[in-house]
Formats: C-alpha cells, sequence, structure tokens
C-alpha cells in the first residue's frame, strides 16, 4: 500500500473499505435471502403439490363411488357426479404435471395417470354396459374386484406420493435451516470481520496521519528555524548596509561641500581670466604707445613683465585647480560606481539611486573632460607668459631693439588676449560644471537619504518577519504536542 498517499485519500480509504465489506455482507445476505426464498416457494410448491395429489386421490374415490351407485340404480345424479369428478381428475392431473419436479415424483406421478387412467377406463366401461341395459353383466364384471384392486394399487401409488412430497418437504426444511443458519452466519461473521477490519485500518490511519503531521510538523519547525536564521543573518546586512548608507551620505555630503569649493574657486579663476584680458588689452595699448614714448618704454615693459608674472601664477593656479577638479571627478566617479553597486545590492529601493549614480558619474567625465580641457589652455598661456616674459626681458636689456620687436609683441599680446578669452570662457564652463556636480551631489544625498529610508523600513519588515517565524515555530511545536 502507498505510504505516500495524502490525508484525504487516506481518510477515503478508512471510508471505502468498510463500506465495500458492508457491501459483500449485503451481496451474501442478499443471496441467502434469494435462497431462502427459492426453498420457501419450493415448499409452497410442495405443499401444493400434496394438496393436488390428496385432491386426485379424493377424485379417484368419488368416480369409484359414482359408479357403484349408477351400477346399482342407474342414477342420473351419480353419472353427472362422476363425469364432474372426472373432469377435476383431469384438471387436477395437469396441475400435478406441471408442478411436479422431482424425478422420482414424475415417475410417480406417470405410474399415477396410468392406473387413473385404466380406471376410468373400466368404470368407462361399466357405465356403457348400464346404459346398454346389462346391469347385471357390470355387477358380476364389478365384483370380480377388478376396480377395487386398481383403487387400492392408486391408494399405495397416492401414499407413496404423499410419502415422497413428505420427504422433500423435509429436506427443504432442513435446506431452509441451513440457509438461515449460512444467513446468520455470514451477516454475523462478515459484520464482525468487517468492524474488525475498520478498527484495524482506522487505527493504521490514525498512526499514518500523525505520522505525516508530525514529520510536516519537523520538517516546518526545521524550515521555520532556517528562515530564522537566514532572517538573522538579513538583519545583520541590512543593519550593515544602513551603516554603509550613512557613510555614504556624508561622503557625499562632504563631496557636495568640495564641488561648491570648487565652483567659488572657478569663479575665481573666471574673474581672474578677466583681469588677464584686460591686462593683455593694456599691453596692446602700451604696445602701440611704444613708438610715441621711448621714456616709459621700461617702465611699461617692467608692469607688462609683473603682470604677466602675474598671468603665470593665476595661469599655474588655473592648472592646479584643473587638477583638483579632476581628482574630484575622478573621487566622483569611483563613489558613483559604489553607489550604483550599493544600489544593486538594495534591489527595488535603490533603483533610483543607481540613476542617479549614473548621472553622477556622467558628469564626473564631463568635469575630467573640461579639467583636461583646462590643464592644455593653461599650458598654452604657461606658453604664451613664458614668451612674453623673454620678450620683456629683451626689451628690458636692449630698448634699442624695442622698435623692431614692437610688432611681434603687438602679435604676442593678441595671441595672449585669445588665449586669455579661452581661458576665461574655459573657466566659465569649469563653473557650470561644478554647479551642476554640486546640483548632481544633492540630489545623490537625497537619494542617499531615500535609501536611508528604506533601509529602515526593510529593518523594520525583516523585525515583522523574525517575529512572524517565531509565532510559526510556536505553532508547530503546539501541533507537535497535539499529535
Amino acid at each position: 500500500m502507498n505510504i505516500k498517499m495524502n490525508l484525504k485519500k487516506r481518510i477515503l480509504l478508512g471510508y471505502l473499505v468498510p463500506l465495500a465489506l458492508m457491501l459483500g455482507v449485503a451481496a451474501a445476505v442478499y443471496w441467502s435471502i434469494g435462497t431462502l426464498r427459492e426453498i420457501s416457494a419450493a415448499l409452497d410448491r410442495s405443499y401444493v403439490i400434496m394438496e393436488h395429489v390428496r385432491g386426485v386421490h379424493r377424485d379417484l374415490v368419488g368416480i369409484q363411488r359414482s359408479t357403484r351407485g349408477y351400477i346399482l340404480a342407474k342414477n342420473e345424479i351419480s353419472k353427472k357426479n362422476y363425469l364432474d369428478t372426472r373432469t377435476q381428475l383431469q384438471g387436477g392431473l395437469r396441475t400435478l404435471e406441471q408442478e411436479v419436479t422431482d424425478p422420482k415424483q414424475r415417475e410417480n406421478l406417470r405410474r399415477f395417470s396410468d392406473f387413473a387412467q385404466r380406471m376410468e377406463n373400466t368404470e368407462q366401461e361399466y357405465f356403457d354396459l348400464v346404459d346398454a341395459g346389462k346391469a347385471p353383466k357390470a355387477i358380476e364384471i364389478f365384483r370380480t374386484g377388478k376396480s377395487v384392486n386398481l383403487a387400492d394399487d392408486l391408494d399405495a401409488l397416492a401414499h407413496a406420493m404423499e410419502k415422497r412430497e413428505a420427504e422433500i418437504v423435509e429436506s427443504r426444511h432442513e435446506a431452509q435451516s441451513n440457509a438461515m443458519g449460512q444467513l446468520m452466519t455470514i451477516a454475523v461473521g462478515a459484520t464482525t470481520i468487517a468492524v474488525l477490519i475498520a478498527l484495524v485500518l482506522g487505527a493504521w490511519i490514525a498512526a499514518r496521519i500523525a505520522q505525516s503531521i508530525s514529520e510536516a510538523i519537523a520538517g516546518m519547525s526545521t524550515s521555520s528555524t532556517e528562515i530564522a536564521a537566514t532572517v538573522d543573518e538579513h538583519e545583520r546586512v541590512v543593519t550593515q548596509q544602513a551603516a554603509a548608507v550613512n557613510e555614504t551620505t556624508t561622503t557625499v555630503e562632504e563631496l557636495g561641500a568640495s564641488s561648491r569649493q570648487s565652483a567659488t574657486q572657478a569663479e575665481s579663476m573666471s574673474e581672474a581670466a578677466k583681469q588677464s584680458l584686460g591686462v593683455t588689452q593694456e599691453g596692446i595699448a602700451l604696445a602701440n604707445q611704444v613708438s610715441s614714448s621711448m621714456t616709459g618704454m621700461k617702465q611699461k615693459v617692467g608692469s607688462v613683465a609683473e603682470q604677466i608674472l602675474r598671468l603665470s601664477e593665476q595661469a599655474a593656479q588655473i592648472g592646479s585647480i584643473a587638477k583638483v577638479v579632476g581628482e574630484l571627478a575622478g573621487e566622483t566617479n569611483m563613489l558613483a560606481l559604489n553607489a550604483a553597486v550599493e544600489a544593486a545590492r538594495a534591489g527595488e529601493h535603490g533603483k533610483g539611486f543607481a540613476v542617479v549614480a549614473a548621472e553622477i558619474r556622467k558628469l564626473a567625465d564631463q568635469s575630467k573632460k573640461s579639467a583636461e580641457r583646462a590643464n592644455a589652455l593653461v599650458a598654452e598661456i604657461q606658453k604664451a607668459t613664458n614668451s612674453a616674459v623673454m620678450v620683456t626681458e629683451e626689451g628690458s636689456r636692449t630698448a634699442e631693439e624695442v622698435a623692431a620687436i614692437t610688432a611681434k609683441t603687438l602679435d604676442a599680446f593678441g595671441s595672449i588676449s585669445t588665449t586669455a578669452n579661452s581661458v576665461a570662457v574655459g573657466a566659465q564652463q569649469v563653473l557650470l560644471n561644478s554647479r551642476q556636480q554640486a546640483a548632481a551631489l544633492a540630489q545623490v544625498t537625497e537619494a542617499m537619504k531615500s535609501l536611508a529610508a528604506g533601509s529602515a523600513q526593510m529593518a523594520a519588515g525583516t523585525e515583522q518577519t523574525k517575529q512572524g517565524v517565531q509565532k510559526l515555530n510556536s505553532v508547530a511545536l503546539a501541533l507537535q504536542a497535539m499529535v
């Protein structure tokens, strides 16, 4: 039998087996009752046969009596009685022919019919002699005892048939008693067996159900213990994640402050670039006045040299600022990468933060490119300022050559003006990028705060899950105690 059948099938089996046994008992009882009915019907038929044998015997006696009366007195009433009794005798014989089934009885009935026919023929001969006016001869024949002998044979055969039918009745009574005993045995024995099997099967099903429930409870208890351990691990991870989110938020806030400082420095660099542009324009104006005023050339050249040195220093500051911006962009890119990893760990709560991290990486790449462009511009400014310093030094050493190189100085100042203008544009771009970076970092800060709130909610949900698992474990223990 399949031990792994479910609870529904086991309970159904507990009902079906006793029901099948009871149906078997009912079928056996029905068969026994049918047998009893057949025996009862056969008994009734035997009683009917015995009654008809007696009736036929009485009819034969009546025929003899009517024949004697007609021989002695030629009485029409006797003849009428003879005819009526003869009709009844024939009907009784036909009924016996239909009812008798026992082979021995049928043989007796055949002999009885032959004797009856012979007796009818003899009695009819008496009637024919009397009707022909030969009553004395009929009386003489009657006195020979031929009819009496036939009557004696018929009486003996009738008693034999009654005796045989009585034996048949007795055997059928015995069969009826046996059938009744068999019915009682089947009813009591089968019912007892059905009850015993039902009890054994019920005990087996109850044991199997208890075993299945115990195994299920044990599995549920083990699963709840494992879930509790997993929930504890998740709680620890969520706590670590919340701490990491707080640290990342602090880092992003510091990065925002640094970005704002970079924006301020970029703004200062832009002002310095504007000042450099103004100085170069003044240098161009002074160079135009060289031809008309040689006396103040040295002073102007010195002033230009000082301005160029200041421009070189400011260009170096711009290079340093661009380098800092590049480093900040690299750190921002690394922080964005870490934030994307943390967002992937956070699952659904970190999707928005992942988008913000991607935008920060884009802004960081743009800042890095802008810083590289600013470094290139600074390099060009430094080249230009170096050239200007050399020119001014040569102008300081020899004033006579100023006129010759005035045109070159004008060209150099034109290049410086263009470069300063480019530096100013680059500084404006750096300022814009820094402001965008500051806004993006603000968004990152807000996203990190949302992630921290989601981590807190996850921690609370983990705590509720832990409590639910503890309740489940308690229910499993209660069920195990019930089983």
